[in-house]
Order: C-alpha cells, then structure tokens, then sequence
C-alpha cells in the first residue's frame, strides 16, 4: 500500500515545521476516531496545532495545508472575515 503523499508547503518552511506538520497529518486518521464528538475533535486538533504554530513564521499562512490534510476527513478551518 502507497503512503499518501503529504500536502507540499512553500520552499521557505524550515524543516522542522514541515515534519510537525507531517506528524500531524499521518496522526489524523487516530485523532478522529479517537475524538468522534466534533467539538472534542477540534479541542485535540488546535492543542496540536498550537505548538506547530509556534514555530511557524507569522507570514506563514498554514490555512491551505491544514485544510488539504483535514479534506479527507470532511472538515477544514473556516477563513475569517
């Protein structure tokens, strides 16, 4: 079985974001089985997502890739106004 190709950010991302990232992707399919209710999902989902953000370069929209990799899932992070 092919290992899904993960979603390419920018050259620029330091490689170390781009593993979080990663990690985060391939542990998807667990989070959600793992966190049924959707609130609960979220709850885990933004925990993760807060350490990755805080090696992220504040210029650096992640937005497009958390939403390639929750597409499959059904859900993706609402762009605000």
């Amino acid at each position: 079985m092919r290992k899904p190709a993960m979603t390419p950010l920018p050259p620029a991302v330091p490689p170390q974001l781009d593993a979080m990232l990663q990690a985060l992707e391939q542990a998807l399919p667990a989070l959600v089985a793992s966190h049924p209710a959707p609130g609960d999902f979220w709850n885990a989902f933004m925990q993760r997502l807060d350490d990755i953000e805080a090696c992220a370069p504040p210029e650096l929209d992640l937005t497009p890739r958390l939403n390639a990799m929750l597409a499959p899932h059904g859900m993706r992070i609402a762009l605000a106004d």
